[in-house]
């Protein structure tokens, strides 16, 4: 957010040449006194949504802020659509929208007059203002709870008006610090629904920080995690969860043992998966899938989903940690994988 009556230099024409990747980092590095937080992180944001994570003290949040141009690196830069937040910081966060994890709320200002002062702090006119802060709070189904004071909401509620005051603006990319910390599963579940329409039918790129793995699974499209300051993994979900093979896993409820039977019948390569996993089975081509089926039919299993199988992103995310340990310590990485959780 930026106060409309500040100023700052205008980007140069074609200064966003180039400038099509969201977010771009190239060897940023901050230090605190003799404490390195950042420590040489090159990463790409692009279109989409991607998930931030690591354990606490890995230094996401002063990534954040390096990226909105809130402190000064010690060496590296940050691009956002080509501009450099440390030289014209209002012309990126004009572009950006932030879901801090701590609530930054106004006491006394109801919700939808806090939205409004956000669109406000954002160079939107008054009554445009005021009626972009009910479009987005019905977006949000924020009901009548919009006109109660800011501090008596609930943390859903809460979570609903800063997530608004984010986007009121429209920004290109919105940057979200935790953003289910303290939400029920309806809540949570919604939430994760408005960052997919977010990405998927507006095309807004989409950083989410957060400790929850499962979220990140669930709708993110890339991974970036970050140890100690350094990024020790990055890539799509799809290519880091992948498990090598051409393997589909079969879940549903139902008799899983008849089921491998049928599928073995229709000629379908099938085995059952130990502690309630579902069957993995090979089906390389349509007349394979269709087959599958007609083998659930005829076991009386309900399918419920079958998608390439994946390696659970826990499992990931302990892997690499374990690797960055071992780096660190001068620990041979092969000997680090052959511990790794398969």
């Amino acid at each position: 957010m930026h106060a409309v009556h500040h100023s700052e230099p205008t980007p140069a024409v074609g200064a966003c040449a180039g400038g099509d990747m969201p977010l771009r980092l190239e060897g940023v590095t901050k230090r605190y006194g003799a404490r390195t937080v950042l420590d040489g992180v090159s990463v790409e944001v692009p279109p989409g949504i991607t998930g931030l994570v690591g354990p606490n003290g890995a230094g996401k949040s002063t990534l954040v802020r390096a990226i909105l141009g809130l402190v000064r690196l010690a060496a590296g830069s940050a691009r956002v659509y080509g501009l450099d937040p440390a030289t014209v910081p209002l012309a990126v966060r004009r572009r950006i929208g932030v879901v801090p994890e701590d609530d930054c709320s106004v006491p006394g200002l109801s919700g939808v007059e806090m939205v409004q002062y956000a669109a406000r702090l954002s160079g939107l006119p008054s009554t445009e203002a005021l009626r972009r802060a009910h479009e987005v709070l019905d977006w949000c189904d924020a009901g009548q709870e919009r006109y109660r004071e800011v501090e008596t909401l609930s943390v859903g509620m809460r979570q609903k008006v800063a997530f608004a005051a984010a986007i009121v603006h429209d920004p290109d990319l919105v940057i979200l610090d935790e953003p289910t910390n303290g939400l029920d599963p309806l809540e949570r579940r919604a939430m994760l629904g408005r960052l997919v329409a977010l990405a998927r039918d507006h095309g807004k790129t989409i950083l989410v920080s957060t400790h929850v793995l499962r979220d990140v699974q669930s709708i993110c499209d890339r991974l970036v995690l970050l140890v100690r300051g350094r990024v020790r993994l990055a890539g799509s979900i799809a290519e880091l969860t992948g498990t090598g093979t051409d393997e589909l896993r079969l879940r549903g409820a139902g008799p899983t043992a008849r089921l491998v039977e049928c599928l073995t019948a229709h000629g379908v390569a099938a085995r059952e998966v130990a502690d309630g996993g579902g069957v993995l089975l090979r089906a390389a081509d349509t007349a394979a899938l269709h087959a599958v089926w007609s083998a659930a039919r005829d076991a009386g299993f309900a399918v419920e989903s079958l998608a390439a199988d994946r390696r659970p992103l826990e499992d990931v995310f302990l892997a690499a940690l374990a690797a960055a340990d071992a780096a660190d310590a001068g620990q041979p990485e092969d000997e680090v994988r052959s511990h790794a959780p398969a």
